[in-house]
């Protein structure tokens, strides 16, 4: 007896509930700008009397096909921009590159000025060019080597410059 009495009292308990929970909610704002909900209407002076209804305009065809024309437009200019702006960001990069490569033969020519005057001075008799022989071999070897890796840098460098160029100039041009 006692479950059916349980029973009874929790379906009562939850048929009131969906009643209650069926009330309308206001909400309005009143002349402080103080935002109110209630359960009951907005008093007079809160009351809103004229409403702008804004109706939505529904577009042709037409309509919709210049919109879209025009956003394509918009988005082409966009990625032409876009490019412009990588091509000038490479041939900065590639100036950089170009002027640290120079700065590297730089380098290396005083190196290999500097390496000549040791070789000449470790190779100024017969006798001390064959006790250094090996020692001066691997010194004109070390210098030729840094002298290469240097040029490569620089022809390397000059042609990441030419690239960019180019490509900033097909970037205007396609404008």
């Amino acid at each position: 007896m006692k479950p059916l009495i349980i029973t009874v009292g929790l379906l009562l308990t939850v048929l009131t509930g969906l009643n209650l929970s069926a009330q309308r909610i206001y909400t309005w704002t009143d002349k402080n700008g103080v935002v109110n909900l209630s359960g009951q209407p907005p008093p007079e002076p809160d009351r809103v009397e004229d409403i702008e209804v804004i109706e939505y305009d529904e577009k042709t065809p037409q309509e919709i096909e210049a919109i879209q024309k025009q956003k394509e437009e918009l988005r082409r200019e966009f990625d032409k921009e876009r490019q412009l702006e990588k091509a000038r960001q490479a041939e900065i990069k590639a100036g950089n590159a170009e002027e640290r490569a120079r700065e590297a033969v730089k380098q290396a020519e005083e190196e290999f000025e500097y390496n000549n005057e040791y070789i000449r001075r470790l190779s100024s008799t017969q006798e001390k060019r064959k006790q250094f022989r090996k020692r001066i071999d691997r010194i004109k070897a070390e210098t030729e080597a840094s002298r290469a890796e240097a040029q490569a840098a620089v022809e390397q460098a000059a042609k990441a410059v030419q690239e960019a160029r180019t490509a900033t100039e097909e970037a205007q041009t396609d404008q």
